[in-house]
């Protein structure tokens, strides 16, 4: 797909970053774990569980930057 825009990259997040997603007849997207994100706000920025949390919700997980914006997956734990 020469037309198809460049996958987008979060600065600075990239040990989140789970690998490539595809979706038939669309570009490829970089996809990266929430939970990972959180733990990289945490250690880096000194922030706590709760302010990692928020601020992910209202800087990253709804970022729309066009077409090539990342997916966020959200892991489902299983019960021990």
């Amino acid at each position: 797909m020469a037309d198809s825009p460049s996958p987008i990259q979060f600065d600075g997040l990239e040990d989140a970053l789970l690998g490539v997603g595809y979706q038939y007849t669309k570009p490829e997207l970089l996809v990266y774990s929430a939970r990972k994100i959180v733990d990289i706000l945490i250690k880096r920025d000194g922030m706590s569980e709760e302010e990692a949390w928020e601020f992910f919700e209202f800087n990253i997980a709804c970022l729309w930057a066009g077409e090539g914006t990342p997916i966020i997956v959200y892991e489902i734990e299983a019960d021990a």
